[in-house]
């Protein structure tokens, strides 16, 4: 693969559908634009009381309004200087993570590239594409011994004058398919270990160096660490906890200057990045086969067949995933001054699930999403 289509797929590629609509500004801008409101009618009312001004309450929330989303747009697009800057990414053999670390290289961030193995042909496709300043890191988040070297490459190797690291980008992922039945306790076992105890482990391991430069750690995690799907217990149930982990992690890092974001991407959006048609299918089948003869005979062969080829099939046999959403959250959260605390690369039918489910009683959410 040469630079020129590295960068066409760093991009993601075009969809027949609606273009990602920009969620996390409008959910910055809310709260102030309802505040100015607020403030417009309260000073309107004070003003004709005491016949100070006749002005009215809408022509206040105009100039507050304008005023506010302009100051807001100004931070909002404020980035940091990426010359002298390292940023750490675990995972970054997978498809997302190859393509944030050339993203980030290209901005002129050094970028420690984290992979289960260095002598992958991922690493060797890395090597070629980016610039000299990128660094194959060997990281098993499951191996403590691989987390310690990398600290430790990772001090060796920081830019001339760096004090210590400026992010890390949690991006590790594990995920299974299958009923909670026929999920043998290991296959939950190992998700807790790659995508939970991994992401905070490295994040206990380097956040000493994000915090002599007063950076940020990025936890990309999922839509579904917000809500539920049907045979995805193991990779739900580590998420929810992530999320928990990343907001007491934030509470805590505040008084250091040190920013966690969450990167969520949608269920979708992010699909072809994670899952492996064949692979998650024979790992299945390896999980069906292991129940017991008389779950098996209960839940029926045509039933599993069905279910999960049917559960597979959006994430797997659909168009190339776009990856703009999710890449440009991630380039967000490294980059930007003043990032938010989340990120929400969803498309429009999630975006409006998580509002009925955060905003509505549970039974609102449960007559429509049965």
């Amino acid at each position: 693969m040469d630079k020129s289509s590295s960068k066409a797929e760093s991009k993601g590629s075009k969809l027949d559908r609606p273009e990602e609509l920009p969620w996390d500004v409008v959910d910055r801008c809310l709260l102030p634009v309802l505040t100015a409101h607020a403030l417009a009618v309260i000073l309107a009312f004070v003003l004709n009381t005491l016949r100070i001004s006749q002005v009215s309450s809408w022509t206040l929330f105009f100039w507050f309004t304008s005023l506010t989303l302009a100051t807001l747009w100004f931070y909002h697009n404020l980035q940091v200087t990426a010359a002298g800057k390292a940023v750490l990414v675990t995972g970054a053999d997978n498809r997302l993570g190859q393509v944030i670390v050339r993203q980030l290289d290209e901005l002129g961030f050094t970028v420690f590239a984290g992979m289960r193995a260095k002598s992958c042909p991922e690493a060797s496709r890395l090597k070629e594409q980016c610039s000299g300043r990128l660094h194959v890191v060997q990281l098993d988040v499951t191996r403590e011994e691989d987390i310690q070297a990398a600290r430790n490459y990772v001090v060796g190797n920081l830019p001339q004058g760096a004090e210590g690291l400026w992010a890390v980008v949690n991006n590790e992922q594990w995920a299974a398919f299958g009923e909670v039945e026929w999920v043998p306790l290991p296959v939950f076992r190992e998700a807790a270990e790659v995508n939970l105890l991994g992401t905070i482990r490295v994040s206990q391991v380097f956040l000493p160096l994000v915090r002599k430069v007063k950076g940020r750690i990025v936890n990309v995690v999922s839509i579904l660490g917000h809500m539920t799907a049907p045979l995805q217990a193991p990779y739900c149930t580590v998420k929810f906890a992530v999320e928990a982990f990343s907001d007491c992690l934030r509470a805590e890092m505040r008084r250091w200057g040190v920013d966690v974001v969450v990167v969520e991407p949608g269920e979708y959006t992010t699909g072809k990045l994670w899952y492996d048609d064949n692979k998650m299918l024979q790992q299945a089948k390896d999980m069906w086969e292991a129940m017991p003869d008389e779950a098996r005979q209960d839940y029926g062969e045509h039933y599993f067949e069905y279910t999960v080829r049917r559960t597979l099939e959006p994430y797997t046999k659909g168009k190339d995933t776009d990856m703009a959403p999710v890449t440009r959250s991630l380039q967000d959260a490294v980059c930007r001054t003043f990032p938010l605390q989340r990120y929400t690369a969803v498309t429009r039918a999630e975006k409006i699930r998580a509002l009925v489910l955060n905003h509505l009683p549970r039974s609102v959410h449960d007559i429509l999403y049965p």
